[in-house]
Parts: C-alpha cells; sequence; structure tokens
C-alpha cells in the first residue's frame, strides 16, 4: 500500500458509483418495507421495487467490497497537514463507519429478507437513519474543506484527460 496525493481512478469511480446506488437505495426503501410488511418471502415472489431494492443492495456490498480490495491495493492520501488531529479523528471514524454501515446494511437486508426476521429488518431500517447521519456530517466536511480551499475534495473527483 502506497498511499499518494490522490485517489486511485478505480477509488473515485467505485465511490461515485457507490454514492449514486446510495441515493437510489431511499427511493426504494419504502416500497421494499412494505413488501416485507406484507410477508415478502423468496418463495412467495417479490413486488418489483422489492427486487430492485435487493440487487441494488446486492450491488452495494459488491461495490464496498471492491473499494476495500482497491484502498489496501492504492492506499490514500494523508490528511492535510493543516488538519487539526481530533478532526482526523472524526474524520477517519466517520469513514470507517460507512464502511461497516454499508457492508452491514445489504448483510442485514438479505437476512432479513431470508429469514423474514422483523427484528433484523427493523436494524436495517434503522442503519438507514445512521447512514443518513454520516453522510450528513461527509457533506459537512466537504463543504469545509471547499471552504479551505485546501484541495481535499478535488482528490475524489474525476481527473479530466485533455
Amino acid at each position: 500500500m502506497t498511499p499518494s496525493d490522490t485517489y486511485a481512478q478505480r477509488q473515485i469511480g467505485l465511490h461515485w458509483l457507490v454514492v449514486g446506488l446510495v441515493a437510489f437505495q431511499f427511493f426504494t426503501g419504502g416500497g421494499m418495507a412494505s413488501a416485507f410488511e406484507q410477508g415478502l418471502s423468496l418463495e412467495a415472489g417479490a413486488t418489483g421495487t422489492a427486487v430492485v431494492h435487493g440487487v441494488i443492495g446486492t450491488s452495494i456490498l459488491i461495490a464496498m467490497l471492491g473499494r476495500i480490495a482497491v484502498r489496501r491495493r492504492y492506499g490514500a492520501p494523508a490528511p492535510p497537514r493543516t488538519e487539526p488531529s481530533w478532526l482526523q479523528k472524526i474524520s477517519r471514524g466517520n469513514h470507517i463507519l460507512f464502511y461497516v454501515v454499508l457492508i452491514g446494511m445489504p448483510l442485514a437486508g438479505l437476512l432479513a429478507v431470508l429469514t423474514g426476521s422483523h427484528l433484523v429488518a427493523q436494524v436495517h431500517a434503522i442503519t438507514s437513519k445512521v447512514l443518513l447521519a454520516l453522510i450528513a456530517a461527509h457533506i459537512l466536511g466537504a463543504v469545509r474543506h471547499l471552504t479551505k480551499r485546501d484541495g481535499v475534495v478535488g482528490r475524489m473527483l474525476p481527473k479530466r484527460t485533455s
């Protein structure tokens, strides 16, 4: 692992893929919850929204596992030297929680469907609120970096080729 001053293109691509997939999930989550409450099971068939939600959730899981592999290969840029250590710890914790939640949620959703467990389905639903909080903190951090003009946000933007 050799961190550089920017993320590898694969990391950037996977990041934005996950952003798009997660955004889409928030539109299909209600339909999935309704289908589950009506006794959704693999044997009984599923509504279109439930199937789409499951497929996208599985795609998020695969993309996140890919992100781990790519991160291990390419590393990550160091935080800016101007960033206080306490804020670096908060940022690191936020990113670690993203990985935990974005891997755990699809697994919990799959487990809820396979077992019919309402408890696991509730954990999955509650975790979506945690995910929203993580996203809000992440966006606030990005806005802070944009106003500081320290180049941190640019490390996760696709590179233009001339």
